[in-house]
This record gives C-alpha cells, sequence and structure tokens, in this order.
C-alpha cells in the first residue's frame, strides 16, 4: 500500500468515525465539514462564540465540554443546530451567515454575551464598549480595528489581553482590557486620561 492510499484511507476512517457521532435526524444534505478557526483553543462551553473556515459564525449553546481543542476538524449540520467534534455533539445556533454578511448595523441575532463598541477618539488606540458588564475601557492591540457600533464576542470580565471575534465581519481582534464594570461617567474620565 502507497503512502498516498493510506491516507486516503486514513481520511475516509476519520469522516466515518466524525459522521457516526452526529445523530441520525442530523445526517441532512446540509452537513459539511469544515474547521474552527478562531477562538483557539476552542472549549466547546455554553455562549462560546465561534468562527468556522468558511467565515461563519456559531454559538454553543447549554453544552460545557472543556475540549482545548486547537483548530479541530468538525462537521456542523445547519438545519438541526448540530456540531459534531472528536466523537461528540454540540447544541450551536448560528449567530451570522459567511456567505452573505449584515451591510452594517448591529446583526439581529447578537449573542447576549456580546460586547459593542460605543465610544471611539480618532487616533487613539483605547475604545469604551457597553455589554453584560457595565461599560468596559478597552486598548486595541492587533487584527480588526474596531469601531463604533462594532459588536464582538470573547470578552465579558476580567483583565488582561483578550483575543475576541467581531460579529459584523467574523475578523479576529486581541484588545488589553484596562478596566471594566464602569459607569458611563467613569467610562468617560477614564477614555479622557488615556487618550488626551
Amino acid at each position: 500500500m502507497t503512502r498516498r492510499m493510506a491516507v486516503i484511507l486514513l481520511s475516509i476512517m476519520v469522516a466515518a468515525i466524525t459522521m457516526a457521532s452526529v445523530p441520525n435526524a442530523a445526517r441532512a444534505a446540509d452537513c459539511y465539514k469544515s474547521t474552527i478557526v478562531a477562538p483557539s483553543p476552542f472549549m466547546g462551553n455554553n455562549d462560546e462564540v465561534f468562527k468556522l473556515a468558511d467565515g461563519t459564525l456559531w454559538q454553543v449553546k447549554y453544552e460545557y465540554e472543556y475540549l482545548y481543542a486547537y483548530r479541530p476538524d468538525v462537521v456542523i449540520c445547519p438545519s438541526s443546530g448540530v456540531l459534531a467534534i472528536d466523537g461528540k455533539t454540540l447544541q450551536v445556533v448560528a449567530v451570522r451567515s459567511g456567505r452573505s454578511p449584515p451591510s452594517g448595523g448591529r446583526p439581529s441575532n447578537v449573542p447576549t454575551n456580546a460586547v459593542t463598541v460605543v465610544f471611539r477618539i480618532s487616533g487613539c488606540d483605547y475604545f469604551l464598549d457597553n455589554g453584560p458588564q457595565g461599560y468596559y475601557l478597552l486598548e486595541w492591540y492587533g487584527g480588526h480595528d474596531p469601531s463604533v457600533g462594532d459588536a464582538f464576542v470573547g470578552y465579558e470580565r476580567g483583565y488582561g489581553f483578550k483575543n475576541v471575534i467581531y460579529i459584523q465581519s467574523g475578523s479576529t481582534g486581541r484588545v488589553w482590557a484596562e478596566d471594566y464594570l464602569l459607569s458611563r461617567d467613569s467610562a468617560a474620565e477614564k477614555i479622557t486620561e488615556k487618550c488626551n
């Protein structure tokens, strides 16, 4: 047996094992293979938003798997809301389609844990956000450069570096969480100090 044939057989076996973990009801024609490209690692926990290689964004619902998977290959079944990964199936819901992104504005099905940019001063890397934990003071560190109105997921609370996914574009970014749990007045004072 040649090496190429061995690779093909192994690929077929992996696909068969993965499809075997998908419930019969989910084996519809709309199931397809993809790769989770963000976040890395993918945990598979409730409310985690992830991006597939085709640009679609999905949110895990009611699952707590702690997978620590780095760019895993998966099978996604949109009509039944099922993701098959490493022999497990997770319930998921679509957040954004990769084939027809929204033309601006906040998507109608933004997850409850999303954070939205509400204020940014031109020329300053700091910006204010509003989300589930009040107002946030964040600093842009790379990737997508956010604008007012951009909603993102991947950060709810805590200090330090955070990798986030912007819902409208599906782009990833890196931010420094300077402060959170702020009132509107406190947030305004802090950004004035940082961007003066």
